[in-house]
Order: structure tokens, then sequence, then C-alpha cells
């Protein structure tokens, strides 16, 4: 109706056609107004899913249904629940969920933040009121019994992000109702500088992150004699966890797990040459560490009320106070004396005194270094523990660790505790040391090392290491943008790799920065935070291409789809000999009659794991035999692990050919991991090129 006042149309089509295809799961369908002079505006937009999208790998799970418990957890990270931060969740992501892909929120409870006030000495308040106000912001944005109160009435599952850390009290200073707010006033609470030195905490309030001008630059000590911290933090922490722990034995199928305090660092946002923390208890419990004495002593330290047995902790073996000068190139007469460095020569460009050490060769750095490490993991263990004791299940119980891939020619971060030390201050941080004993490590992850674009000393990738050590680790904060260039939009590409690496290294979940964050249909323009954005945009469309091509594959399982019908990616193997092309969903394969398919390296198969390989081919009658190989390492050699099976013989389903597997007998006795696969493949002449759209892995049940 042109030139009306209030226009309007109704559609009515018929998609059935379109969505038949094999070429994608959904397709996006968008209303766009034009006006006279070519403008476009998009009054709204839809998804549409093709029914058979969720149904190919169906009838497989439900020959094994004992799968369907190994699920991937994809949740939105939100806040202001009550206020409707969640909204939209449910009606946007249900359609693509099935039985092995849970989607839901993922909401942070201020355990320290939410309390009954200095009256009440701080104690944890699940009806804290959201009406209080610190400035011109809210004290605190969820309350935990609205947020649970919400997760039933809506059917959403939930992850709870217990969040007491450094974190928690950036939005503004509000001592009346925040305990860490009000232990901070104290410095002998605090982290300390090298030079002795507590700073304000809006210090640097330029900073990027959830919240604008968010106060970092102080923060408290995790040093074990902090017990005026330790108990606010034990108390509150628990008080929390008891009630989510009732809700997930009486909901267990909306309880998505628990996340730990986010970023636990020795405070690394202020640099400016700081380093820390120099708080007189850590050094004291440093100079114990060193000597096996104090807290780390057989049965812990006598008298010392409320400091931890760390016996289980001592440094092995046990320093002299000879051998501490010796490493320190000092002259110390008394343990009291010993002192960290408090210098670092190679730190920042500056120079190296002659005949010196840049301060990451350091032997007595390293030290130092080591126990700041210890401290970081002895402090996510004690959380783990504090809320595994009130009935939490270790499996739903993460740590919030950030992992950033350094600058080109840095060292890479510790993988252990007592490992090698960066050329730069990675303020206590190692994988080890976000392990804890009573849950799984949980990563924050932006950037080139979401992407698995982050090697580590042990010459493998971020997330193969993640595999190796914790099969059940996951992804707990996620955003693609690269905050060292906040201003550069991800692409969808970013997104489809991060997605696809977590699923092959068996990440158990993935926690979207944010669902109320900046919204995508306004990229580019003023005021627009790209690592704050997911509702509208290319990591979104990834998201449910991910889900479709997912749904019901139990986690456990490998799947390469050559991208999506949105892109393309060889998804890293190649052809040897010939040629391998990749389009949007697919890789042809330019070879003769034969074909020899290489993975990429660097995987985590353990031997017996998987029982079946799928080779989902466009033609799959023109295959003529296929076996499979694999190997341990790059200077093994390749080993069969499935006869070579004329095709005609073999399985067929909805995903592709079922190849079964049969791992060597010594191999999954030894426990072996293979990092790579080759698949041999014979066609009928003529075959040239054999499209294959997906290979998967599926797992023994």
């Amino acid at each position: 109706f042109p030139d009306r006042a209030a226009a309007g149309f109704t559609f009515g089509g018929d998609f059935t056609a379109l969505l038949a295809g094999e070429s994608a799961g959904w397709h996006p369908l968008a209303i766009v107004a034009v006006a006279r002079d070519g403008r476009e505006t998009v009054l709204g937009q839809r998804r549409l899913l093709a029914p058979a999208a969720l149904a190919r790998w169906r009838p497989l799970l439900d020959a094994n249904p004992t799968l369907a418990a190994r699920r991937t957890r994809v949740l939105m990270m939100t806040s202001g629940v009550a206020a409707g931060g969640a909204g939209g969740i449910a009606a946007v992501y249900g359609p693509w969920a099935s039985r092995t892909m849970q989607v839901g929120m993922s909401v942070p409870i201020l355990y320290l933040r939410t309390t009954t006030g200095a009256r009440g000495d701080w104690a944890f308040d699940p009806d804290f009121d959201r009406a209080r106000r610190c400035g011109n912001r809210a004290v605190a944005d969820d309350a935990l019994h609205e947020v649970i109160a919400h997760a039933i009435a809506n059917a959403l599952p939930v992850q709870f992000i217990l969040n007491g850390g450094i974190w928690a009290d950036a939005t503004c200073d509000s001592p009346e109702w925040d305990v860490n707010d009000h232990l901070e006033q104290d410095v002998a609470n605090c982290q300390w500088t090298q030079h002795d030195e507590v700073l304000p905490d809006g210090h640097r309030a330029n900073l990027p992150g959830s919240t604008p001008s968010p106060e970092l630059a102080r923060s408290l000590s995790y040093n074990v004699y902090a017990t005026t911290v330790r108990h606010y933090k034990r108390r509150n922490l628990q008080a929390a966890a008891a009630i989510i722990s009732r809700f997930a034995r009486e909901h267990p199928a909306l309880f998505a797990g628990v996340v730990l305090d986010a970023d636990t660092y020795m405070n690394p946002f202020v640099r400016e040459g700081r380093w820390y923390d120099y708080n007189p208890g850590m050094l004291k419990q440093f100079r114990h560490w060193l000597a096996g004495s104090g807290p780390y002593a057989a049965g812990g330290e006598r008298g010392a009320v409320g400091v931890p047995d760390l016996s289980a902790w001592r440094r092995v073996p046990a320093l002299s106070l000879a051998e501490v000068n010796r490493l320190a190139r000092s002259q110390w007469t008394a343990w009291e004396d010993v002192d960290p460095p408090r210098t670092f020569p190679g730190a920042d460009g500056t120079a190296v005194p002659p005949g010196g050490l840049p301060f990451w060769e350091d032997p007595w750095f390293r030290e130092w270094d080591g126990f700041r490490r210890h401290v970081v993991a002895l402090h996510y263990d004690e959380l783990a523990a504090w809320v595994r004791a009130t009935g939490v299940p270790r499996d739903l119980i993460y740590s919030a660790q950030a992992f950033v891939a350094p600058d080109a020619g840095r060292r890479p971060v510790a993988l252990r505790v007592r490992g090698p030390s960066p050329d730069y201050d990675s303020a206590g941080v190692s994988i080890e040391g976000a392990l804890p004993r009573a849950g799984h490590l949980g990563a924050i992850l932006y950037g080139p090392a979401a992407q698995n674009r982050h090697p580590l000393e042990n010459g493998r990738g971020l997330f193969a290491t993640l595999a190796r050590m914790d099969p059940g680790w996951g992804i707990v904060e996620y955003n693609a943008t690269d905050l060292k260039e906040p201003a550069v939009l991800p692409t969808y590409a970013q997104t489809y790799r991060t997605l696809r690496e977590l699923f092959n290294f068996d990440g158990s979940q993935i926690a979207m920065m944010a669902w109320n964050g900046a919204n995508g249909r306004y990229a580019g323009q003023p005021g627009y935070v790209p690592h704050t954005a997911w509702r509208n945009t290319p990591g979104e469309e990834a998201l449910f291409d991910f889900l479709a091509d997912r749904a019901d594959l139990p986690r456990g399982a490998r799947l390469w789809t050559f991208g999506t019908p949105r892109h393309a990616d060889d998804d890293g193997w190649s052809l040897e000999p010939g040629r391998l092309a990749a389009g949007r969903g697919y890789v042809d394969l330019a070879a003769g009659g034969t074909a020899v398919l290489l993975s990429p390296g660097d995987q985590v198969l353990r031997a017996g794991g998987t029982a079946t390989l799928v080779l989902g081919l466009a033609e799959p009658a023109r295959l003529v035999r296929a076996q499979v190989f694999a190997r341990t390492g790059d200077a093994a050699p390749w080993t069969a692990i499935s006869a070579a099976l004329p095709a005609a013989g073999l399985a067929r389903g909805a995903a592709g050919i079922l190849l079964p597997l049969a791992w060597p007998p010594a191999w999954r006795a030894q426990g072996a991991i293979a990092d790579r696969l080759r698949i041999a493949l014979s066609f009928e002449p003529g075959t040239a090129p054999a499209r294959l759209h997906r290979i998967a892995l599926l797992p023994r049940p």
C-alpha cells in the first residue's frame, strides 16, 4: 500500500522445497522496508529451520541412548534476569536444543556484594533488594532467588557465576553492602605492589570490561594469613552454594553448574611497572613454602587460627636458608629477612645488567613466580572444595581463569605451577593452577586464544593441552573479539573455528559474552562494544549452524563439517597426493581412484574412546573400500585402527557410511592417545572429484 500513513502487508509462502535440501540446516529470512531514495531498514528477522536439520544423528543416539548424558552446554551470559535480561533466550534457542545440546543462561551472583549489609555482618542475602543504588548504578543486578525463580518458571537451565573476585565489586564502591569493598578499606587485606603500595580502586578506570570504568586497581590478597578475608569468602560462598545445591537436587534438568571467581590473579590490570603481591602475609607464606614450615609443616601450623593445613602443598624438596641465599645471591641470616625479587631486568624493554639474567631466567624469580602460581592454584582448589562440600556435583564446578595468547615473539602462558616463567608478568596464572581437584578447568577466552591459536611450551595447542589435562574442561566466558584490538569486529569464521575446536577437544560447555550486551544490528555505530556483543552477530549465526550440525551428537564425538552453507573451510584436513578444495559445507577430493585423507594434527583421540568413523559422501555408492589409520606422535608409525573394508558391506545412515573401528588392544591397555588420523579411500574409476560433506567419530557407548 504505497504512500499510506500506516502501511503494512502480509506474506504467505511455502519454503518446503528450499528447506528439504542438504545444503543448510536453516535459512535467514529478513523483512526489509525500502524507501523511495533506496534506503533500507530491516523490520524483522526470522530463521527458518529445516525439519530434518536436527535429525541427522538421531537414529544413532536412539540406538545408544546412554550417550545422551554426554551433553554440551551452550549458555548466554546475562544479568538483570528479573528485569528482563534473559528475555528471548528460550524462544530464540529453544528450537535448536536437542538431547545432547543444552541451551541456557549463565548469571553472576555476587556473593560478597549481595549481602545483608554492615548491620547484618555482610551475610549473603539471596533476596537482595536490587533497588539499592551505588551512585548512579545499581549495587547488583541479580538476586539468587529471583534467578532461580526465573529458571523454573521458564524451564531455562542456569549456570551460576559465583563471583567474589576482582570483578565482583568493579561496578562501583559500596562498602555498606559489599564486604569486598569494606575489606579493601584496610590495606592489610589488599594486594601490595613491589613498592609496598596499595592503589585506589579506580586507578585504571579506562580499561575495557563488562561495565564502564571498572574499579580494578585494588584487590584482596589470596594469602592464607588473610584470615578475615577467608572467613567472609568461605561463609558467603557456601551460603549461596547451599541454596544452589538444593535447587540442583530439586531441578536437575535446569542446573547447568557453578563458576568460581573470574580472573584469580596477582592483579595484572594495573601494569605500569607494578608487580603483585607483596602483602606482608604473602611474604610470610612464601618463606614458609620455601622452608616447608608453618602451614606447610606436617600437621600444619600449630596455633594459627583460620590458617589451613597446607602440608599436602609443600614444596618438594624444602630449601635451607643457605640454599635460598645461593638462589637469591644474598646473605640473609634469618628467614624473616628473606625477600622476593623486587626488580625485573628485561621487563618492558628495560636493560639487563652486564653478566645478569633477564628476570624470567633468574632462579630466584622462578621460585617467587612458582609460589605465586601455587597461591592461585590453592585458591581455586579451596573455592571448589568449599562449594563441593555443600553438595554441588564436582562435574558441574568450574574455575574461571583467562588465558590470553601472548604477543608475537613472547613466551606462552605457564603450563605447570612449577614450570618455566613467561617473559612478562603472568600474574600467577598457569593452566595446571586453574584445575581444581574438586572441579573442572574453566577457561575465559577471547581473540586468538579462543580460536585455539595459542601454542604452549609443550609443543601442543591450548585446546589439546586442556583436553589432555581435563576431559571435562569448558569455556566459561567467550567472545571472538581480541581485547588487544577491541574495535575490530569479529567474523563468522572465528566463532566457527572456536566451536569446532571446543567440540572436537571434549569441551563440555561454552558461555557467550553477552546476551544483553551490544546488539550486532548496530555494529560500527557509536557506542557499540564488540566484546560484549552476541545477539545478531556473525558469531551467533555460526552457533546456529553448530547446534544444527551437532544435534543429538554426544560430547566425546568428533565432527568436521568442512564449513557450513555460510562458510568454506577445509577444517585442517589435507589430501596426499592430490588436491582438496573446500566449499561451503564440503570438500572435493581431486584425486584419482584412491584418496588418502590426513587429519589435522595435535588431536586428542583416546584409544578405544571412539567406535565408529562416519563418512558423509555425496555419492556413497561410488566408494569401493575404506581403511583408517592412526598414530600417537610425529615419529610414531601409522597403525591400522580398522580393517580394509569393502564399502558394499558397510552400514549407512542419514549421516553417511559407518566404518567400525578396532583400536589395538595394547593402545587401549596403555591409555594411548592418537594425535592424527589417516583415511585411505578407494573409489570407482572416474570418480573425480569425490565430494565429502563430513567426517565424524562416534564415541563408544
